[in-house]
């Protein structure tokens, strides 16, 4: 490995762990929420909540225009700069409110669709996600200025505010409602902060031609985004089509156990895909072996490690009545899928790079079906086999964009440098599976994630030093 790749590390894992911590703390943070909300609202009124985040995950990213994903790129490698950045984040923001207003007024039309429990939450959700939008666009924003006092701070307001406030109004009236409408005023607040932070230190002025320019990269990209959100989401709609509305809050449970170290996955992207677009373009295919092999080695390790510790997970999101034991193998098969991701994010970090995405609102809608296919059929045997769905998913995506990158000719690099990280993953979260989750037996868990959890300390010193 290179030397360019080694201090690529160093940044991802090191000062970009500013970043990462600034991302993934505050979500984390969030989860503690959970447990609160889980046994505030019990299982048929958190099933509503569930489907609403889902809701607003996906318009979240159908109603971006794929902006998020350019303005990082725009601020870095186009010739406008950070001044055409601020111009897309204004131009963006716009087009978001100016669509979901749309939407939520033309709701008449639409509404009578839905079960009549699911109405106003939905709406709520429609709110919400214009707001995160925006959140979304300052802090890409945020990443090219490399603000990241300024960027944990709007992560904090974003990521925990909205979900304390919409605790505090739930306790005063339990109901998916109330929960919903502090979500959707705390990220309204986030949003104003991310508009100040970003625009108070400079203009916008985007050159010609920039947001055409933007659209037409970013359009093609919201299928893409949509059907990575649905990765996880689809199947709590699968599961509520499947076994009722209740059942699927108990299944996103396991999603958001399971998929807990993706966030610190998605966390890591806020400085590993600048790095990488920085990388000479000689230099950028070394840079990401040396970048995704100790990205990967980390992620094996944390979600071998949730995997291992998910019965006292579990236990401390959701009261017994959610009989979360029996999801134990669910949040292990989910975390499998979080080691698979790694594969994808390098391959799609060259793609953007290349600048030519489009073939990424195929290759992912796909990869989707090929997943919720492989739900179906297992869900059909049992509730803990829809998160099968997860990792199918994953996999089809890291085949996809490993093709996909050779089909835009973008850099090669060293794909077998995540086999053995990946192997590592893999095997820790079969364990996570397999071993016993009651009685003296299931310390040996706690032994097995002690081990990771050293592992982890060792990469991070061999990275920094």
């Amino acid at each position: 490995m290179s030397n360019a790749g080694a201090a690529a590390s160093k940044g991802v894992l090191g000062r970009g762990s500013i970043y990462t911590l600034g991302t993934a703390a505050p979500i984390l943070a969030n989860a503690a929420v959970v447990p609160l909300v889980t046994r505030l609202l019990g299982k048929p009124a958190y099933g509503v909540v569930a489907i609403a985040v889902v809701v607003i995950q996906v318009a979240m990213m159908a109603g971006s225009f794929g902006m998020p994903s350019v303005i990082t790129r725009q601020g870095i490698l186009a010739g406008s700069g950070v001044a055409g950045a601020r111009a897309l984040l204004v131009r963006g923001s716009l087009m978001t409110g100016g669509l979901m207003a749309a939407v939520i007024l033309s709701a008449p039309l639409w509404d009578p669709l839905l079960q009549a429990r699911l109405r106003v939450p939905v709406l709520l959700a429609l709110a919400a996600s214009a707001f995160f939008v925006v959140v979304e666009n300052s802090q890409a924003l945020l990443r090219v200025l490399d603000r990241p006092g300024a960027f944990v701070s709007l992560s904090l307001t974003a990521t925990l505010g909205g979900p304390l406030l919409g605790l505090a109004l739930l306790a005063q009236h339990r109901s998916p409602e109330s929960y919903l409408s502090g979500l959707a005023a705390g990220y309204a607040a986030a949003a104003t902060v991310g508009l100040f932070l970003c625009l108070r230190g400079g203009r916008p002025a985007g050159e010609r031609g920039d947001t055409r320019a933007a659209l037409r990269m970013g359009l093609p990209v919201i299928p893409h985004l949509v059907a990575l959100f649905l990765a996880t989401g689809a199947l709590v709609f699968l599961t509520a089509g499947l076994y009722g509305i209740a059942a699927a809050g108990r299944i996103q449970l396991a999603l958001l156990v399971g998929s807990s170290p993706a966030v610190i996955t998605s966390a890591l992207n806020n400085s590993w895909a600048p790095i990488v677009y920085r990388a000479l373009e000689h230099e950028r295919g070394s840079v990401l072996a040396h970048t995704a092999r100790d990205v990967a080695t980390l992620v094996a390790l944390i979600a071998g490690g949730v995997a291992l510790l998910s019965p006292w997970l579990l236990r401390f999101v959701a009261g017994a009545s959610f009989a979360p034991l029996e999801l134990v193998p669910a949040v292990a098969i989910v975390a499998m899928g979080t080691v698979l991701s790694v594969a994808y994010l390098a391959n799609v970090h060259l793609i953007f790079a290349s600048g030519r995405s489009l073939w990424l609102s195929v290759v992912t809608p796909l990869s989707l079906l090929v997943g919720l296919a492989f739900a179906y059929l297992a869900g059909r045997q049992s509730l803990v086999l829809i998160a099968v769905g997860f990792p199918a998913t994953y996999a089809m995506l890291a085949v996809g964009t490993a093709w996909l990158r050779r089909h835009v000719r973008a850099v090669i690099w060293n794909e077998t440098t995540l086999l053995l990280p990946t192997g590592l993953g893999l095997a820790l979260c079969a364990l996570g599976a397999a071993l016993p989750t009651l009685g003296s037996a299931a310390l040996v868990r706690v032994a097995a994630a002690a081990l990771a959890g050293l592992g982890t300390l060792w990469l991070a010193r061999r990275v920094l030093t």
